[in-house]
C-alpha cells in the first residue's frame, strides 16, 4: 500500500519502506522473547524469530532495500543482555549482513534496549539513544517525547498498536495496525505495529486512548489517526479510531 509518494507499507508485513532512504524501518522485535520468558517460568514454542527472519526477507525481496532501521527494543530484557536475546541478536546481524545483503543496520534504542551499545563495535550497527533525524524523518521509540522539532514524519514504536474485534461467538481477537495521522503543529506521524510474533498489541479503539500516547500530551488527537490493519497479503484500512471507538 503506498502511503505517501515516499513511503509503501508491506503488504500484510508489520513494516515500512522508505524509498529516499532505501530502508525498511519495524520496530518491537523483542528479539530473545521465549528464553527470557522461560525463565520466568513461562514456556512458549521458538517461533518468533523464525517469523522474523522470513518477514525480512520478504520485504527486502519485495523492496529491494538495502538499509534496515529498527525503532526500537530489538531485544526484550530491561535489566541486562539475557543469553538467548545475544544469540538471536548476532544472528540477526548476520542474517541481515549475509544471505538479505543489507549494507546499514540502524537501531534507534528502546526501553528494552539496555546495554546493547556494548555490542557496537564487534556487530557494527549504528545506534542512536532514543531518536534520530535521518533525512525527512524523525525515528523515535515512543517512551519519550522526542527533543527534536525536525523532521516532516515522526515514525515510533512502543505502542504495539491493534483492534479489538469480535467475533460471533463473542471471542474478541486482535488486528495488528499502523496508526497513521497529524500533530497538532502539523508534522505526521506512523506508530509501527510490533514485528514479535507474540505481541498481540494495544486494542486502540477500546483502550483508554488518552493514555496510549501519553507522550505527545495535546500534540496527538488517537481519535483522529487512520487504522491501517494488516490483513493477508494485504493493509486494510478500517478508517479512524475515533469511529471504531464508536461502534
Amino acid at each position: 500500500m503506498q502511503l505517501t509518494g515516499d513511503i509503501e507499507l508491506g503488504d500484510g508485513l508489520p513494516l515500512l519502506y522508505i524509498k529516499s532512504l532505501n530502508s525498511i524501518v519495524c520496530s518491537d522485535l523483542h528479539l530473545g522473547y521465549e528464553g527470557v520468558m522461560a525463565g520466568r517460568g513461562s514456556f512458549v514454542p521458538k517461533m518468533n524469530f523464525r517469523k522474523i527472519k522470513e518477514t525480512m526477507a520478504d520485504a527486502v525481496k519485495k523492496f529491494g532495500a538495502k538499509n534496515v532501521i529498527v525503532v526500537g527494543d530489538i531485544k526484550n530484557e530491561f535489566s541486562d543482555v539475557h543469553v538467548e536475546e545475544f544469540n538471536e541478536f548476532r544472528e540477526f546481524i548476520k542474517f541481515l549482513r549475509e544471505e538479505l545483503e543489507i549494507e546499514k543496520i540502524t537501531l534507534i534504542k528502546g526501553n528494552h534496549d539496555n546495554f546493547i551499545d556494548r555490542f557496537r563495535p564487534a556487530l557494527r550497527f549504528e545506534i542512536y539513544a532514543q531518536e534520530a533525524l535521518l533525512g525527512d524523518y524523525l525515528f523515535f521509540h515512543g517512551e519519550e517525547a522526542p527533543k527534536s522539532r525536525g523532521g516532516k514524519m515522526l515514525i515510533m514504536g512502543h505502542l504495539h498498536p491493534a483492534i479489538g474485534v469480535y467475533n460471533r461467538v463473542g471471542v474478541k481477537e486482535k488486528i495488528r495496525c499502523f496508526l497513521y495521522g497529524k500533530l497538532s503543529d502539523g508534522r505526521r506521524i506512523i506508530i509501527l505495529p510490533a514485528m514479535n510474533y507474540f505481541a498481540e498489541g494495544v486494542d486502540v479503539n477500546q483502550g483508554n486512548v488518552g493514555e496510549m500516547a501519553p507522550v505527545f500530551n495535546d500534540m496527538l488527537d488517537v481519535n483522529t489517526m487512520e487504522a491501517l490493519c494488516l490483513g493477508e497479503d494485504e493493509i486494510l484500512d478500517f478508517g479512524k479510531v475515533g469511529a471504531l471507538r464508536k461502534l
